[in-house]
């Protein structure tokens, strides 16, 4: 079965979707995205996901179209006429031809569910990407289409066996990996690198904390040092579809034993819970 998807709030086969080449999204990279895990057939955080893309078109100038307004009904028509159970969905907001004057085009789209349960069993590899992030750049806190820095920095992680890379800030901190916030566990304690650091703070990381203060861990935004990272007794990434996966190799040193830690395995149990029971909420 070919995939559905929705083009400004009308559904059409994934061969037949058409937009203009003058849209600034595709010409300049100018707009938005937002990817959702479905669970149980429902779009998980949605209500968050929603939320942070018409903060991100206030802060870019773009102008929201008609169909945003029921972005809810049009992502669940998605799911349902692609009978997506356990999956992934994508919404892509371009700034359109005439940024400001005129409603983008906003499209839901399914997509490939990209990690395994033998991922969570043996825990991500890393290693430091070769750029550094900006973290005086006013864009690096937006879901923006703007994303040639990290396929880039994933391909050459890629290359080296890696299965994420993460980047540095100019100061020489931890920001975030190419697709992923980080945290490390020292001392029962989870670290994570402050949101002046140069990272984009992620859904799941917000969930990642609020879960820790629940569960009575004690809980740190600050910045990292690269050597704090390779010393921790635990490492974890979290983004909206790998929730939290285990990192267990940073530039080919093992981190704490070299699996996945209890403060982890912990960790993703709640919020698995949590998500298998309610959804759509944002908040704990």
């Amino acid at each position: 079965m070919h995939a559905i998807i929705c083009i400004n709030g009308q559904f059409v086969p994934a061969s037949q979707a058409q937009i203009s080449v003058l849209d600034q999204g595709f010409l300049y990279g100018y707009g938005l995205f937002e990817t959702i895990l479905v669970l149980e057939g429902q779009p998980a955080l949605l209500e968050a996901h929603l939320k942070r893309l018409t903060e991100g078109c206030a802060a870019l100038g773009i102008m929201v179209p008609p169909s945003l307004a029921g972005l809810d009904i049009l992502v669940k028509q998605v799911i349902k006429l692609n009978n997506i159970t356990e999956g992934a969905l994508r919404i892509t907001l371009s700034a359109g031809a005439l940024p400001g004057k005129k409603a983008g085009n906003l499209v839901i789209s399914p997509r490939p569910f990209p990690y395994k349960s033998p991922n969570y069993k043996k825990g991500f590899s890393a290693g430091w990407a070769s750029t550094r992030r900006n973290e005086q750049s006013f864009l690096v806190k937006l879901k923006t289409l703007n994303y040639l820095e990290n396929i880039l920095a994933r391909r050459e992680a890629r290359e080296k066996g890696w299965d994420e890379a993460i980047f540095l800030n100019t100061a020489g901190y931890v920001a975030e990996g190419t697709v992923s916030n980080i945290f490390l566990v020292k001392d029962n304690r989870v670290i994570t690198p402050s949101t002046d650091q140069g990272l984009l703070p992620g859904i799941l990381r917000q969930v990642a904390l609020e879960t820790c203060h629940r569960l009575g861990i004690i809980v740190q935004e600050r910045p990292i040092s690269p050597r704090e990272l390779v010393t921790a007794d635990e490492c974890f990434l979290t983004n909206s579809l790998m929730l939290v996966m285990p990192l267990v190799k940073i530039n080919g040193c093992p981190i704490g034993k070299g699996q996945p830690g209890p403060v982890t395995r912990r960790l993703r149990e709640n919020i698995l819970l949590f998500l298998s029971r309610s959804p759509g909420k944002t908040s704990l």
